[in-house]
């Protein structure tokens, strides 16, 4: 009898350790199935956001329409003369050769200054390559509301292109 008992604690014993071990096995596969699931959901957000950057144009200044990266990027739209309204003496010319002149008024020394230099267009983005002082960079973008018209902003400046039939090519 004592046997008996013996042997069936033995078994009882070796079937529950068997048991344990199939249910740790069975939580553990299943802790490493939400593991991959979860890592699979981080690549697809991922995936996600670099495809959402490459394509999505960069937004110019807000409360503005976006606009194409191509237009955005097109010297076409900025060549000619821009002014600031109601202060047209600060103004800026843009020629065909990659150059600019920018009558700017230096409110320090109160007095108009002549800079010049080149600039570059990508994205929005326009930047005044000076002759005599490091760079800076403004925002192009494009109205909004079915406003056709460009605009170049940074703070303390707003220009507007204006038509006058300046010869852009020198």
């Amino acid at each position: 009898m004592k046997r008996h008992i013996i042997l069936l604690l033995t078994v009882f014993t070796v079937l529950s350790s068997c048991n344990n071990s199939n249910s740790e096995k069975q939580k553990e596969l299943e802790l490493k199935e939400k593991e991959l699931s979860l890592k699979e959901q981080e690549l697809k957000l991922k995936e996600k956001e670099n495809t959402t950057q490459t394509n999505t144009p960069q937004l110019p200044v807000d409360k503005v329409e976006p606009a194409k990266n191509s237009e955005l990027s097109n010297v076409e739209n900025l060549i000619g003369y821009w002014f600031v309204p109601h202060g047209a003496t600060i103004n800026i010319k843009f020629k065909r050769d990659g150059n600019f002149e920018f009558n700017d008024y230096k409110v320090k020394l109160d007095k108009e200054e002549l800079l010049k230099g080149t600039y570059q267009l990508e994205n929005g983005t326009l930047t005044l390559f000076y002759d005599d002082r490091p760079k800076q960079k403004f925002k192009f973008y494009k109205g909004k509301n079915g406003d056709e018209n460009y605009y170049i902003k940074k703070t303390g400046y707003y220009f507007v292109k204006g038509e006058n039939g300046y010869d852009y090519q020198n």
